[in-house]
């Protein structure tokens, strides 16, 4: 199309003209509501409705596009909305592009990644999850899985999405929103990509912050679409792509409680039990390397604290050296490893999702860090409050920070909080290396409280 044409604020005359033309057209349509008119047109309801409201002349995109959808002529709808903008000379109407194969729609977004193969345990997760997108009254309800680092939330994700694709026949829309190498995944640049997967034209995607959300929202209510957002970072990152719909369902993948939140259900992962991790290292390993050896299994599978992330890549190592007993691995790994070279294969590692969390914790989660990798195999805040001096509130902070940071996940009793020895080991030998730790007995209560910002018993 042509360049975009400036709103008009006229309130009267041919515009209003314009605009009962408009709404003739659509009651001769049926009178459809603008929410299933948007649908068609590829604009918000709220424009819609706004274009035959006579409040202003709409743009001609938006007007080509109304007509088109309520069955008008195109051209006409063009001459039309010339004359009410009162254009002098008649012009060329504007091209439209028709693809040859535009009868049979858009290309159905399908952007799942491939789900994991190699997949063991998570049936309560699976039918807690079940449950929570089956509906409440006129709505889904999105869904966030959250858990530590390397408990598997995209591999679950992935393979709940993927079982339920035929539920939603319109389409797969996934986004990664990671921050790497410094790019954030702006929500609102995600939803644009969304758009056009779903057959707006680029020109279409309204530029508008409010109206490309409720054209977002108003596809998702219209198809029965799938969207998986991996990675959440917070709840800004992720509120505007959220919505309730009848048709489409949202899941969300996060570290964080994302408790800021409204109307979405939780899904915890922990840790898996040791006879699903030793499952999972039969699956990667084969059956008859674990049958011949299961103690050292248990062992291989204990020190990668039964994380599926750490199983998955001592997995596939020890497959590739066929030659090797698992009870020599297994010493090997109890006499002591550098944990960030032997959980590493190929462009997958435990330290570069481990590191850059406990990175970007406040200094006083990484001090609670440290206590924990020391030897304190639990802490609670009222623990921590009284060894550091400090209130409660605080040392809650702190371990809040490492939770949503997933590094440090409750364990039954109430309260109490666990860290993976696995973390410990590896931010031990990495902190020592790049110089990243002051030991405890260097940390007094004073400068602690001036390093977290401590005043009157809150960290700021």
């Amino acid at each position: 199309m042509g360049r975009r044409e400036k709103p008009i604020d006229i309130r009267s005359g041919p515009v209003a003209a314009f605009a009962g033309d408009l709404r003739k057209l659509r009651a001769a349509a049926g009178n459809p509501s603008y929410r299933q008119l948007a649908s068609v047109a590829l604009y918000s309801p709220s424009v819609l409705s706004d274009a035959a409201g006579g409040h202003r002349l709409p743009t001609l995109p938006v007007a080509l596009a109304f007509a088109r959808a309520c069955g008008g002529d195109p051209a006409e709808w063009e001459r039309r909305w010339r004359e009410a903008r009162g254009d002098g000379a008649p012009t060329e109407p504007l091209p439209i592009v028709v693809d040859e194969a535009s009868d049979a729609g858009p290309p159905r977004p399908v952007q799942l990644p491939i789900g994991p193969h190699d997949f063991v345990g998570r049936v309560a997760e699976f039918d807690g999850t079940r449950a929570a997108t089956a509906g409440i009254a006129d709505s889904r309800v999105p869904v966030v899985v959250r858990g530590s680092v390397g408990v598997g939330k995209t591999a679950f994700a992935l393979r709940f999405a993927h079982r339920l694709a035929e539920q939603f026949p319109d389409g797969q829309l996934f986004a990664d929103m990671a921050v790497r190498r410094g790019d954030e995944a702006a929500p609102l640049e995600v939803m644009a990509g969304f758009l056009r997967a779903l057959g707006v034209p680029p020109e279409q995607v309204p530029a508008d912050d409010m109206h490309r959300i409720g054209l977002y929202r108003s596809m998702l209510a219209e198809r029965r679409v799938i969207v998986l957002l991996d990675n959440v970072r917070d709840e800004p990152q992720v509120r505007p792509l959220l919505a309730r719909s009848l048709n489409s369902q949202i899941v969300v993948t996060s570290r964080s409680r994302l408790l800021g939140l409204d109307g979405v259900r939780r899904i915890t992962l922990g840790p898996l039990a040791q006879a699903e991790s030793v499952d999972l290292l039969r699956l990667l390993i084969g059956g008859d390397r674990v049958g011949a050896e299961p103690a050292a299994a248990v062992r291989i599978a204990e020190f990668c604290g039964h994380l599926p992330l750490a199983l998955t890549i001592a997995g596939r190592k020890i497959a590739a050296q066929p030659g090797r007993r698992l009870s020599e691995i297994a010493a090997r790994l109890g006499e002591g490893v550098n944990v960030s070279n032997w959980l590493r294969i190929g462009d997958v590692s435990l330290a570069d999702a481990v590191l850059p969390a406990y990175l970007s914790r406040p200094p006083l989660a990484k001090h609670v860090l440290h206590m924990l990798a020391g030897g304190a195999d639990e802490v609670t805040p009222a623990d921590l409050a009284r060894s550091l001096h400090i209130s409660i509130e605080s040392a809650e902070y702190a371990m809040d920070s490492l939770i949503d940071g997933g590094l440090l996940h409750r364990v039954p009793e109430p309260e109490r909080y666990v860290m993976s020895p696995l973390f410990g080991q590896l931010v031990a030998q990495e902190a020592d290396r790049f110089a990243l730790r002051r030991r405890a007995d260097e940390l007094d209560a004073d400068p602690l409280r001036a390093a977290i910002g401590f005043e009157g018993g809150f960290a700021r």
